[in-house]
């Protein structure tokens, strides 16, 4: 069943507008007495199509469904890397229930965004997740933050468990961290050049914890999604 966000209601039906009603007239192609997913206030509806015109569709409420909410709060702040790879990354981080992503520039990064073409950049990141709460049925939909220039800006970011992974630790396992108890949890994924010894000084003095995340080095596509599955199968 197809599920779209919407953010307009009146009583009750929900009104579909601009792209979303361009996926679902034209994309998808519904008919009137279908029936979706209406997703309204990190609310889950299901809504019979009623009315199909040019510019908006009328989806009557049928039933309010039952929805689960993570436990954990997960924040990925991770550093931007090629485009194919870092989409990749946005779908999956997505799909996986983080609910933030903090773009970082890190200063090993092979990939920086000129800060002019920033706004649309983020933009078009958005448009990614917004597509990936949708397949995988979501009821919220990841924010993604500014790019992070600085990495004393993360303190704007605040969490009650602080975690960057680094190759450079060896004695601490990430499992270890993920046994205490917290409800926001931060973590924080070097380029595919390594962090500097600098910049995990700082993190360090900005409340972060090195763990290692095992023998093997993991791609920087890879370890994101590996650490979210991790605290997810910990603690979700």
């Amino acid at each position: 069943m197809h599920s779209f966000f919407v953010d307009k209601k009146n009583q009750n039906t929900f009104i579909i507008e601009g792209p979303d009603l361009h996926h679902l007239k034209n994309v998808v192609k519904l008919k009137v007495g279908e029936t979706i997913l209406c997703i309204f206030q990190a609310e889950k509806y299901l809504g019979e199509i009623k009315e199909l015109a040019e510019d908006f569709c009328l989806v009557e409420l049928v039933s309010k469904l039952a929805t689960q909410t993570q436990s954990i709060k997960i924040n990925l702040i991770a550093r931007i890397i090629r485009e194919q790879k870092w989409d990749f990354v946005l779908q999956k981080a997505t799909e996986l229930g983080v609910s933030k992503i903090i773009p970082v520039e890190f200063s090993r990064n092979v990939v920086t965004i000129d800060p002019k073409k920033a706004t649309n950049k983020i933009a078009r990141w958005q448009a990614i997740c917004v597509e990936a709460a949708k397949q995988s049925k979501r009821i919220t939909i990841p924010e993604i933050t500014p790019i992070v220039r600085n990495l004393h800006e993360l303190e704007l970011y605040q969490s009650d468990l602080k975690l960057v992974a680094w190759e450079g630790e060896q004695s601490v396992n990430v499992k270890k961290h993920l046994q205490t108890n917290f409800k926001t949890i931060n973590i924080i994924v070097g380029p595919e050049g390594g962090l500097t010894l600098t910049e995990v000084e700082l993190l360090n003095q900005l409340g972060y914890v090195n763990v290692g995340l095992g023998e093997n080095i993991l791609r920087a596509e890879t370890a994101s999604l590996f650490l979210i599955s991790i605290i997810n199968y910990e603690k979700n």
